[in-house]
């Protein structure tokens, strides 16, 4: 009989993430210089959450909180928290408007809407802070929900010391003694319970893990995931998976299917019938309602910047791609627009999660990508490097608006500020 979830099995997680969200509301904690919460931020909102760290210190930086990082990256890649500037060269995170729209939901809503982001949208590689754990992380959660739906809720699955398994044979061992971060993720989403060992792993200085179950909640949202296989709905792993390590599903029986059905459709059926807002869940992710390419009526204005007292103001519509944004930023600019480039979407240089220059040799490329192919939230930070050998880097921030059927042929530069720096201030001396 399939489980139906009540709020008692969502309200805790859901009440986790407020709590973190009320927390950046009421403090307004600063920014790194690379977009991560405070060392101060990160310490205090880890004393509110039930899997607080226990042996926190004041220095500790956002990867050392698992539970900090996972609400962070949810709130920040929704678009409910999000950067502001403050005095001198400060920034600092407050909710946004789209906060108290989700704060409106029910529960059962505000559940599937976190659970969808975490799933489609969060950057393994940026939340656990492990350079090249994309492809590793998506095989192990899909064969790691495999292997806990076989072994159901009744029971508890047991740490084997012995196992030398490879990828796709009994993975749910790797975490118990390997991926730490993506077991206590796991946790704070409600999907599983486990026990530590009281030891730690070998060469990693974390806990293993005796014993794992999990929850009637987490195996039916596992039994959901297997029609919405991770590796291929997360949008930084999908894009980045080479089409040769496609045999490597294969070989594991994993199906390999994108489809265009709703995401959340197979979760529907782990919740009473008739309580999700999947409309406002999709309006609040995209800022729009995706039903089709006609339905997007967004307008979107990028401010580019090179400092706070440097920055244009350029307007495009979704069907502008990449390469058009490129042209208007070096128009803008007065380059000479002789380099290569590229757009890191999540604001980390060297990201998988971006689009490149044609003849950058690296896809997908900016001339086949329109603005409205992928997913640009209000108050998004954009990574724009052009010229990779002196590297200039623009901040590019992204606001939407909705002005009805308005149309212009290229994208337009509507506000200049600050004189542009030269592209080659020393090109004099060489001559």
């Amino acid at each position: 009989m399939q489980y139906i979830a009540n709020e008692s099995d969502m309200s805790l997680v859901v009440g986790d993430f407020i709590k973190f969200c009320e927390y950046v509301k009421d403090t307004k904690p600063f920014a790194t210089q690379k977009g991560d919460l405070s060392t101060k931020g990160c310490y205090e909102a880890n004393r509110l959450l039930r899997h607080a760290r226990k042996d926190a210190k004041q220095t500790d930086r956002i990867y050392h909180y698992p539970s900090v990082a996972l609400w962070f990256s949810v709130a920040k890649e929704v678009g409910l928290i999000a950067q502001f500037d403050a005095k001198g060269s400060k920034t600092i995170y407050d909710i946004t408007e789209q906060y108290a729209v989700f704060k409106e939901m029910n529960v059962y809503t505000q559940y599937l809407l976190i659970l969808n982001v975490w799933y489609c949208f969060v950057d393994i590689e940026i939340l656990n802070a492990e350079r090249g754990s994309q492809f590793i992380t998506s095989m192990l959660i899909d064969s790691a929900f495999r292997d806990l739906i076989k072994n159901g809720c009744e029971q508890w699955l047991l740490r084997d010391k012995n196992h030398r398994g490879g990828y796709g044979e009994n993975m749910v061992q790797l975490l118990f003694e390997y991926s730490y971060k993506t077991a206590h993720v796991l946790m704070d989403l409600g999907l599983i319970i486990f026990e530590e060992s009281g030891e730690k792993a070998a060469y990693f200085n974390h806990p293993t893990l005796s014993k794992i179950k999990p929850t009637p909640l987490g195996l039916c949202i596992m039994k959901a995931c297997s029609a919405r296989k991770y590796a291929w709905f997360n949008v930084h792993i999908s894009e980045s998976i080479r089409a040769e390590e496609v045999p490597v599903f294969e070989a594991m029986g994993e199906t390999i299917e994108s489809g265009t059905e709703e995401f959340l459709t197979p979760f529907l059926d782990c919740v009473p019938e008739g309580t999700v807002d999947v409309a406002g869940i999709n309006k609040i992710i995209y800022g729009y309602e995706p039903t089709d390419e006609s339905s997007d009526d967004r307008v979107f204005e990028f401010k580019v910047s090179l400092g706070k007292k440097c920055y244009r103001i350029i307007r495009c519509l979704p069907h502008h791609t990449f390469e058009d944004l490129h042209s208007a930023i070096q128009d803008a600019f007065e380059f000479d627009d002789d380099h290569l480039y590229s757009f890191y979407l999540s604001g980390e240089k060297y990201s998988d999660y971006a689009v490149h220059a044609p003849y950058a040799f690296e896809s997908p490329s900016a001339d086949a990508v329109c603005l409205g192919d992928v997913r640009l939230r209000d108050k998004q930070r954009i990574l724009y490097l052009f010229d990779y050998g002196v590297r200039w880097e623009f901040d590019v921030v992204v606001a939407l608006s909705k002005q009805g059927a308005e149309s212009f042929n290229a994208p337009e530069i509507i506000k200049s500020v600050g004189d542009a720096p030269e592209q080659y201030p020393d090109y004099s001396t060489w001559a």
